[in-house]
């Protein structure tokens, strides 16, 4: 949701950013996987235990992210396999956080496997709801606006590697919105197909 609400607000110090690269000439797949590769080292840093760095490197993941997608529309270059690449290395980006959490601190054992639930039955809808409802945005699918969105997921992770001692009651309170998140567009899909029936 705060991607959905505060986004066109800091879109033109993106596009500033974006353009920075653009001169150096780095094209949006290669921003999607270094983003990927900076999660992953966020990752392993959760998983050893070094917070901050861990921390900052999570947010320098997602600002890459946000920066690939501006990069391929101000050079043109979007495409549906890059918007594909994109979506799928953001998913293993959160799953590795998680994974290097579970890692450290073992005893959110049950909320992790909650995570990991919740996260495939949200995606789930996400895509099918980015298949059925017709594209009306600058992204290269419809993009459904949720209540759990990657700015909530990772102010979430940075609580989470702040507080480890309070992880099970973080991430179990996330994954209800989660779940809520994917059950109201589950609603949102269903009474969209009886409408097409």
């Amino acid at each position: 949701m705060i991607d959905t609400k505060l986004r066109g607000k800091f879109q033109p110090t993106f596009d500033i950013m974006a353009v920075k690269l653009v001169k150096i000439q780095l094209r949006p797949n290669v921003i999607t996987w270094i983003a990927f590769g900076v999660g992953i080292l966020a990752s392993v840093s959760v998983a050893i235990e070094w917070m901050i760095p861990s921390i900052l490197l999570l947010w320098l993941s997602g600002l890459l992210d946000v920066l690939d997608g501006t990069v391929a529309r101000l050079t043109r270059s979007s495409s549906r396999g890059g918007a594909y690449m994109d979506l799928i290395l953001d998913r293993m980006v959160e799953a590795a956080y998680i994974l290097g959490l579970a890692y450290r601190f073992p005893q959110g054992y049950y909320a992790y496997l909650l995570f990991y639930v919740a996260v495939i039955f949200n995606f789930t809808t996400f895509i099918v709801a980015g298949a059925l409802f017709q594209n009306k945005g600058a992204k290269s699918m419809h993009y459904d606006v949720g209540i759990a969105e990657r700015t909530e997921t990772f102010l979430v992770f940075t609580l989470l590697a702040l507080f480890p001692t309070n992880i099970y009651l973080i991430l179990m309170i996330f994954n209800a919105v989660i779940f809520i998140t994917g059950m109201v567009r589950f609603k949102r899909v269903l009474a969209y197909s009886k409408s097409l029936d």
